[in-house]
């Protein structure tokens, strides 16, 4: 409490500064004209006598500072005056204050903005308890090289069983089913044991999570929102629990909402379905189930790793039909989340920090320019008695208030940067609901200004330490000392060397993106429409002991579509495939027939992808050798296939496939046609080995039906929905869109890092750019003199341009020389991540070069015609 009464009062003075020092100085000047009397009475003369009365008592001022310390406000009353002189003194040079602001605003706001995505993403705890307890339990394929691949339901009873380095283990199934309402929609479901609340360490929000009792086969359909679904489709109302949902035609009752946060197994998931999972008869070969775990107190990864690794070897043992090269790989779920875009944000986070440097660099020169200039000033002050911390606290108060000026522009540019990264962002950036302005992005910011503030206050003390106070008062506006130039030197050779990586980097990028732009997809993307389709079993049974011929409801659904979509106007074709053109879809093992023995050695699997006889038609893969396969290759004729190139070159080397047959599923089809390669396995990589059976022969309860229209035909999707509804109106389609936007998805990781690199790198430039010139144009300043004298003793205009021009093409070749270095380093680092370009490539680097050229001759161009204007009379003037 006493502590809290003495800051009162002295609050309370400092904001009563003015009348307090009016009563102070008004009782001082009444007690000194009363002495003053007094000697006078005594027969001293009045001027004498006020002489007395001052050496007796100091004067006045001193008295008042004696008051002062013993209130206590001397300090907070300086630095009170120290910001009013240093907004004074700011504001009487605005270029300067300007230039400083608008440097760090644009290095702060850029870092700041990318910060925040690498905070959101990257370094924020997932909103779990102990969440780096929790696993992502993979299976692996040898054969295929996978490692990240879904586990049989098989498989998920013997881990959840056996396992014992886990406390629990969940199940889960993705699926899409139909929210029946007035206007069906389909919405993304997860169907998860009920372990998964424990694994998460998860709560609802609203009601409870599913009992065991309700995980059981048979068991009443319960269901779980996740909050976001939650507050979109049902405005977050909590009278939700209790209420019925129709999904296809299973009625499921909402027993509880998910807090916000919780967006596993995935960030679409809208709810969780109690997934009643049935060990009886569970097979092995379907890999459709995805595992989650979470490790016991004092467990370690590794050591769950070699654990499941013996039982996935004991696997393999038993069921070798189905299990041979099969393993099992564990992971974080937070590496499983970020994993993929981990290594290009640590990209873009350097490329940033880089062009924080530069802003730094740049600042600093500035400060050093200004310092310099302010040579004459500061000498006086020392000279008259000022202290070294009295100027330091009051150049740091000056730096403080520039420093939180460009934090703050800073910031806001930043917040507005964050309104538009989402929008070139990867589409599976994954957790973008966390990256906001938070408190470690604010503390960051305060970082830099205190750094800048406290370069404010040491530079002037470090710039005039020493005993040279006479010589700098006899001079106005100098260098300062050799030392101090040469270091301004060094700093814009750094500032060029750092802009020279980021435009090789950027350059390097950019050559990348420009070959997946010009890369040959092996389809025909334009005017092509998707929309993608899931058929509930309960009306469209899936009984495997007569496939396909038993599947007649499936068939005549995917008949009835594609006739229908075919007869619209604007329609030039339309197909039916398990997936779209881009999705890797699935694999499944296959042997040769004849060729038996290579099975049992290991043989790779190929990716199944089962297509209506339209398909080749209408996503333009061409026709090699052999036939496709028309609408009367059905499930009552024998079955067909056809394969790409890839499949061909890898399987039967010089040897014509065609009529050679390939057995998987428990069939053996005819090879009846080889096509063109499409790049479903992704833009820059090579096209897989596939197969293509016809989907009449192998229907397919989840797939996307694919339209090519005319060029007009803008209604069509909306025409295409009412052809949907009509063939079954409680089938929603969903993913509707046009296969171009899929592949300007696709290229999105490769755009979002080529248009943030290429940024960094402009604005690198342009920064380095002011800072060559204003290095230039002050060292044309400091010697005007002697520029003065070379004109007068005859120099021509363009010995004085080439002697300027010399200098910034000069420090711009040294900085050259060691960013060299660093781009090839920054090359090395970024091979991994480009396309069709090597990392010492000689056009990326040859351009970053000559951009730095350029800014070096534009930054050191007007100030050279500056010079020429220098008139020998005017510089022989001196000071």
């Amino acid at each position: 409490m006493g502590l809290a009464l003495i800051v009162r009062r002295r609050m309370r003075a400092l904001f009563r500064r003015t009348a307090v020092e009016q009563e102070l100085d008004d009782m001082l000047r009444l007690h000194f004209d009363l002495d003053a009397k007094s000697l006078e009475r005594d027969g001293v003369p009045p001027a004498e006598a006020r002489r007395i009365v001052a050496a007796r008592n100091g004067g006045i001022e001193p008295v008042k500072e004696s008051v002062r310390d013993a209130r206590g406000t001397r300090p907070i009353e300086e630095l009170a005056r120290d910001f009013r002189y240093a907004f004074r003194t700011l504001a009487a040079a605005p270029v300067f204050t300007v230039a400083v602001v608008a440097t760090l605003a644009i290095g702060i706001g850029a870092t700041t903005a990318v910060f925040s995505v690498v905070d959101g993403v990257l370094l924020r705890a997932l909103q779990y308890p102990n969440a780096d307890r929790i696993v992502v339990i993979w299976e692996t394929d040898r054969n295929s090289g996978t490692t990240r691949e879904a586990g049989s339901l098989a498989d998920y009873f013997d881990y959840a069983a056996s396992a014992h380095a886990f406390a629990t283990i969940a199940g889960f199934k993705q699926s899409t089913p139909t929210l029946v309402t007035d206007d069906a929609t389909q919405v993304n479901a997860a169907a998860v044991t009920h372990e998964m609340f424990d694994v998460l360490g998860v709560r609802p929000t609203y009601g409870r999570a599913f009992t065991a009792a309700e995980d059981e086969p048979g068991a009443a359909g319960v269901a779980v929102l996740t909050d976001r679904f939650w507050r979109a489709r049902f405005g977050g109302n909590p009278s939700i629990v209790g209420r019925t949902l129709r999904l296809d035609d299973s009625l499921y009752t909402v027993v509880g909402v998910l807090p916000p946060g919780v967006r596993q197994p995935s960030e679409k998931t809208d709810l969780w379905i109690a997934a009643r999972f049935v060990k009886a008869g569970a097979t092995r070969s379907n890999h459709s189930v995805g595992m989650l775990g979470r490790l016991r107190s004092g467990v370690t990864l590794d050591a769950a790793q070699r654990e499941t690794d013996a039982l996935a070897r004991r696997l393999e043992t038993d069921y070798p039909r189905d299990n041979t090269a099969r393993g099992v790989h564990l992971e974080g779920l937070d590496d499983a989340l970020v994993g993929n875009v981990r290594r290009s944000l640590a990209t873009l986070f350097a490329g940033v920090a880089l062009v924080l440097l530069i802003a730094c660099t740049n600042a600093v020169n500035l400060l050093f320019a200004r310092h310099a200039a302010r040579t004459h000033e500061v000498a006086v002050r020392l000279a008259l008695g000022a202290s070294r911390r009295r100027l330091a606290q009051q150049f740091a108060v000056e730096g403080f208030v520039v420093s939180v000026a460009g934090a703050a522009l800073g910031l806001l540019l930043a917040a507005l940067a964050l309104h538009v990264l989402p929008s070139i962002a990867p589409a599976n950036l994954p957790r973008r609901d966390d990256i906001v302005l938070s408190l470690p992005v604010f503390g960051f910011a305060l970082v830099v200004c205190l750094a800048i503030a406290a370069a404010f206050g040491l530079l002037p003390v470090v710039q005039h330490r020493g005993a040279a106070v006479l010589d700098a008062m006899q001079t106005r506006g100098t260098a300062g000392s050799h030392g101090h130039q040469r270091l301004r030197r060094m700093l814009i050779v750094g500032e060029v060397a750092v802009a020279l990586v980021l435009a090789a980097a950027a350059s390097l990028v950019l050559r990348s993106f420009d070959n997946v732009l010009a890369v040959d997809l092996g389809f025909n993307a334009g005017h092509l429409f998707e929309a993608h389709y899931t058929l509930p079993q309960s009306r469209y049974p899936q009984d495997y002991s007569k496939f396909p011929a038993g599947w007649t409801q499936m068939l005549s659904y995917q008949r009835d579509l594609e006739t229908g979509v075919r007869a619209l106007t604007g329609v030039r074709s339309a197909a039916i495939a398990a997936t779209d053109p881009l999705d890797p879809g699935f694999t499944n093992g296959f042997v040769i027939v004849g060729r038996e023995a290579e099975a049992q050695r290991g043989q790779a699997e190929l990716s199944t992808r089962p297509v209506s006889a339209s398909y080749f038609e209408t996503v333009g893969v061409p026709l090699l050798r052999g036939r496709l396969f028309t609408d009367r290759d059905d499930a009552s004729t024998s079955l067909v296939i056809v394969i790409n190139q890839a499949a061909a070159t890898k399987y039967f080397g010089g040897r014509d496939p065609i009529g050679q047959r390939i057995s998987f599923w428990g069939q053996a089809r005819e090879i009846v046609g080889v096509v063109g390669n499409e790049r479903f396995g992704g833009l820059t990589t090579d096209a897989p080995p596939a197969m293509y059976p016809p989907i009449m022969q192998a229907p397919m309860s989840t797939a996307t039906l694919l339209v090519r229209t005319t060029a007009d035909a803008r209604d069509v999707p909306a025409r295409i929905r009412e052809v949907m509804r009509h063939v079954d109106p409680l089938v929603a389609p969903f993913g509707a869109r046009m296969v171009n936007d899929a592949v300007e998805d696709a290229m999105s990781p490769q755009r979002f890092i080529a248009s943030l690199l290429g940024g960094f790198a402009t604005i690198a430039l342009l920064l380095a750019l002011v800072g060559i010139h204003g290095v230039i144009s002050y060292n044309v300043v400091q010697r005007q003199r002697e520029i003065g004298i070379r004109v007068a003793l005859g120099a021509t205009r363009g010995s004085v341009i080439r002697a300027v021009l010399g200098q910034a093409l000069g420090l711009a070749a040294i900085g050259i020389a060691i960013g060299a270095v660093g781009a090839l380093a920054a090359g090395r680092l970024l091979s991994s991540q480009l396309f069709g370009v090597g990392p010492g490539d000689p056009i990326a680097l040859g351009a970053a070069v000559a951009s730095v050229v350029a800014i070096a001759f534009i930054g050191g161009a007007w100030p050279a015609r500056r010079a020429t204007a220098v008139s020998p009379m005017v510089a022989l003037r001196g000071d």
